[in-house]
């Protein structure tokens, strides 16, 4: 990106050493996908005049390391209170074989815990969440199409 940035690229001795009919496909080609603003004219004789390059927000994303506000739009979140998840959790031991005492047990501490603690436990329980769906992959197939 250096050194020109988002910058409009008016002088086209930038690419020197270019071939200039590769050039002029390339950049039609950038600007199709939208990662540049090409302002060159293709003549009528098959001959193009240079008229400048402008990186588009899109473009500049894409040459970033994390992929800029881009790969941001494509993150799903999902957002889940404390009490939703203690919700879902109790729900699952009342769903369970385990004796009633047990269950009452776990549900008492279940809603018991603190935010921190709750926050601890998130990533293990999604992740024995998923090791545990029975049948992992007839579910996704059904699911998915």
């Amino acid at each position: 990106m250096q050194p020109y940035g988002m910058d409009y690229i008016a002088d086209i001795n930038v690419f020197s050493g270019v071939d200039r009919e590769a050039l002029f496909r390339a950049l039609s080609y950038l600007d199709a996908h939208g990662y540049i603003q090409n302002h060159c004219q293709q003549m009528m004789d098959n001959g193009w005049t240079w008229g400048g390059a402008q990186l588009t927000a899109t473009g500049l994303d894409y040459l970033s390391e994390d992929g800029g506000l881009t790969a941001e739009e494509k993150i799903i979140t999902v957002k889940l209170d404390e009490d939703t998840i203690k919700a879902l959790m109790c729900s699952a031991v009342e769903r369970s074989s385990a004796p009633d005492a047990e269950k009452t047990t776990l549900k008492q501490r279940i809603k018991s815990m603190g935010t921190a603690a709750l926050k601890d436990l998130i990533p293990d329980l999604l992740s024995k969440g998923i090791e545990s769906t029975p049948d992992l992959i007839q579910w996704l197939g059904t699911n998915l199409g």
